[in-house]
C-alpha cells in the first residue's frame, strides 16, 4: 500500500534547540513507518545561536536560502502534507513564505509552532493581522499548550489540535532506574537549555545568590549556550562570583547525547526559570529523569509541573521565590523522591511514540478531508 508524502520542514542541530530536538526525535519514531517521511531543513546550521533572529543582512540571505531549500523539497517531492514548525519573528515571517509555496503547490498544510501565543502574537496591529492571515491560509494548526486557546477566539474556522511536545522517554527512563538517594548534604540542581536574561538565568543566579543552603553543599550546572553576544561576558562574570559557603556555579557548553545523559543523571533538582515558553523539551527530558522540577508558570509549563506534584512552580522575575523554592526541596530528601517519582509517572504520556499515533491521526484527518471535498 502506498504511504501518504510527508515533507517535515524544521531544522537539526547545531545549533542545539527545542525544534531540533523535536525533528530529530520525530524522525527516529514510529511516524517513519507510517507515512512516507521527508525532512528539509529550514534553518541554517552554520548560524550561532547569538545571531538568531535578528534582521541581519546574513541572516536575510540565509532566510531566503532556507525558503529555497524547501520550495525545492516541496516541488521535488510533491508531498500530500506539509509540516512546518515555526517559532517567534523572523522564523514565522520567513515560514509563512513556505506556508504560501506549499499552498501554491496544492498540500496541506500543518504549522507547528514551538513557542508560546502570546510572544508569537505580540506586535502592531499590522502583524497581529499578517498571522491570522498565515494561520487561516494554515488550515490546520498544532499548538504546543493550552496558552493557545486564545487562537480559538481569533480564527474560529480554523482547525486547531493541541498536541503537547515529546520525546523518545527511554534513555531517560534508564537513567531514573539507576538514581539512588543522595544526602541531603549533597545536592546538585541542573539547569539545560539557552542562557540569557529572557530564559530567567539572571533571575537563577540571584535565587543562588540569596538561598540559604544550611548544612548541604549545594552545585548549580548552567548547561547551554547564550542567546545574544553580550550575554556571554555578564553570565560569565556572574557565574563566577562568590555564593558563599556550600554554594558553586559551573558553566558547561551545550551538550548532547551521552553527555547530556550524564548531566540529569548527576542531577537531584531540575530549574527552568523562563520568562517566556511554548512546551520546553527540557523539562520533558527532567520529567523522563524522575526529577522533581522548580518552573515559572508560563506558557505550557503549568501542564508538564503541577505544583506540590512533581514540582514547585513560582512567578518568572521573581528570584526570593525561585530561592525559597529551591532550597525547600535541597533540604527535603523525602519530598525530592516522592517528586521525582511522579515527574517519572506523568512522562510516559509524552513519549514520541504515542506521539506519532496522535500526529497520525491528524494527517489522516487532514487527508480524508481534502478526499471528502474532491
Amino acid at each position: 500500500m502506498k504511504r501518504t508524502r510527508v515533507l517535515l520542514a524544521g531544522h537539526l542541530a547545531p545549533p542545539v534547540g527545542g525544534i531540533a530536538t523535536f525533528c530529530r526525535a520525530l524522525l527516529d519514531s514510529t511516524l517513519v513507518d507510517l507515512f512516507e517521511l521527508r525532512f528539509v531543513q529550514t534553518s541554517s546550521r552554520k548560524r550561532a545561536l547569538s545571531s538568531s533572529g535578528k534582521a541581519t543582512g546574513a541572516n536575510i540571505l540565509e532566510a531566503l536560502k532556507d525558503c529555497a531549500r524547501f520550495a525545492r523539497a516541496c516541488a521535488a517531492h510533491r508531498p500530500a502534507i506539509a509540516h512546518i514548525c515555526t517559532a517567534v519573528g523572523i522564523s514565522f515571517l520567513k515560514n509563512s513564505f513556505c506556508v504560501l509555496f506549499a499552498r501554491g503547490l496544492r498540500c496541506r498544510v500543518v504549522l507547528h509552532p514551538h513557542c508560546s501565543f502570546d510572544r508569537l502574537y505580540a506586535g502592531s496591529r499590522l502583524w497581529k493581522w499578517y498571522c491570522r492571515r498565515v494561520f487561516r491560509l494554515s488550515g490546520c494548526v498544532v499548538v504546543l499548550s493550552r496558552e493557545w486557546s486564545a487562537l480559538r477566539d481569533l480564527l474560529p474556522g480554523v482547525e486547531i489540535h493541541h498536541l503537547p511536545n515529546a520525546i523518545d522517554t527511554r534513555p531517560y527512563h534508564r537513567i531514573a532506574s539507576r538514581r539512588s538517594s543522595k544526602s541531603a548534604r549533597d545536592v546538585r540542581v541542573l539547569y539545560l537549555g539557552h542562557l540569557g536574561e529572557v530564559k530567567g538565568t539572571d533571575d537563577l543566579l540571584e535565587a543562588f545568590k540569596i538561598l540559604d543552603p544550611g548544612e548541604n553543599a549545594i552545585e548549580l550546572d548552567l548547561v547551554g549556550d547564550v542567546l545574544r553576544p553580550g550575554d556571554e561576558e555578564r553570565v560569565a562574570a556572574a557565574a563566577a562570583a562568590s555564593f558563599g559557603s556550600g554554594k558553586s556555579v559551573r558553566l558547561i557548553p551545550p551538550v548532547s547525547g551521552e553527555a547530556k545523559m550524564a548531566c540529569f543523571e548527576r542531577a537531584d533538582i531540575f530549574v527552568f526559570p523562563s520568562h517566556y515558553e511554548g512546551m520546553p523539551m527540557a523539562i520533558l527530558e527532567a520529567l523522563a529523569a524522575g526529577l522533581p522540577i522548580v518552573a515559572t508558570a508560563v506558557g505550557g509549563i503549568p501542564e508538564l509541573v503541577g505544583d506540590g506534584e512533581n514540582g514547585i512552580l513560582v512567578p518568572p522575575r521573581e528570584p526570593k521565590a525561585l530561592a525559597a523554592a529551591i532550597e525547600r526541596l535541597c533540604s527535603d530528601v523525602e519530598l525530592r523522591a516522592r517528586m521525582g517519582h511522579r515527574s517519572l509517572a506523568l512522562s510516559r504520556e509524552y513519549d514520541i511514540d504515542r506521539y506519532a499515533h496522535r500526529l497520525a491521526a491528524i494527517y489522516e484527518g487532514i487527508i480524508g478531508k481534502g478526499q471528502t471535498a474532491g
